[in-house]
């Protein structure tokens, strides 16, 4: 192994050990600052959907399968090879344990410093020696329901490691998400933020994490009696895009041991426990995208 490898290990165990002595440069911290809320609300959610996308992402699914197999048997042996042969498999378990020192909770949005706790887990995964920075990206967008569909185009638009043929399914999580997210608030000037994740898995063994943080400033406009205007929600959008690469050529079998025997997380699993569930007001959110 050469001195990079020795390195990249050596940060790793850093990492696994807690992350706490690993530095962040100038790039990291300004993306951290990124993630918070802008302007002042009467409500914070922090929801999220991940979605798988990529050519490998089937074959990923398929391979955690393996994994809670392993996992339920305690096999750290089989683990630790499914871990190295399944690069989708290992980036889950390292954003699972990411999650787990964060205190950050997808399925309970409304808990109390759950936004915090979010940008505590962009903060863990940025210290991690195997991801590197491909894209960070802030754009802003004022709306009305008469451009909804536009936005969404626009938003699924912003990641640099989407296809075509993964826009669609993209714009429908987008959409699920900020109907579990905007359900949960009905008051006006209410900070809502969302998380679109995307897990793109390629054929070549790498893993692009993507992370849209959208912060919605919505006013709701209701209106009563015979004849009087449809209801209609304003947003101001303010959308964050941050894309890290996890390079599976470096990924290494002794690696993939030792997140194994710390921590393992499977990629459907993560793709299900980082999921905001929509809630029974969802439905009465009419958004003219679907």
């Amino acid at each position: 192994m050469n001195n990079e490898g020795v390195n990249l290990e050596k940060k790793f165990d850093q990492w696994l050990d807690g992350g706490s002595s690993i530095s962040l440069d100038t790039k990291q911290t300004e993306i951290i600052s990124k993630f918070t809320v802008f302007g002042e609300g009467d409500s914070q959610i922090s929801g999220q959907n991940s979605t798988a996308t990529g050519p490998d992402a089937a074959k990923e699914s398929q391979q955690s399968k393996e994994v809670d197999s392993a996992k339920k048997e305690g096999d750290l042996d089989k683990l630790a090879k499914l871990l190295y042969e399944s690069k989708g498999n290992a980036v889950a378990s390292i954003l699972g344990l990411a999650q787990s020192r964060s205190g950050w909770n997808p399925l309970d949005p409304e808990k109390k410093n759950n936004f915090d706790g979010f940008r505590e887990f962009v903060s863990q995964i940025l210290r991690v020696p195997y991801f590197s920075i491909q894209q960070s990206e802030d754009s802003s967008v004022h709306y009305s329901e008469e451009n909804y569909d536009k936005l969404i185009d626009d938003v699924a638009g912003l990641y640099d490691s989407i296809t075509a043929a993964d826009k669609e399914q993209i714009k429908k999580s987008v959409v699920k998400l900020a109907k579990a997210c905007t359900s949960r608030v009905n008051t006006s000037n209410t900070d809502t933020l969302f998380v679109q994740n995307t897990m793109n898995a390629s054929e070549d063994g790498d893993i692009i994490v993507g992370l849209e943080q959208s912060y919605m400033l919505m006013e709701y406009d209701s209106h009563s009696g015979k004849g009087a205007p449809k209801d209609k929600y304003k947003t101001d959008i303010e959308v964050k895009v941050v894309e890290l690469l996890f390079k599976g050529s470096i990924w290494t079998p002794e690696a993939a041991r030792k997140l194994a025997a710390k921590f393992v997380k499977s990629w459907d699993d993560w793709l299900d426990d980082t999921s905001t569930p929509e809630t029974s007001d969802s439905g009465k959110i009419k958004f003219c995208f679907g």
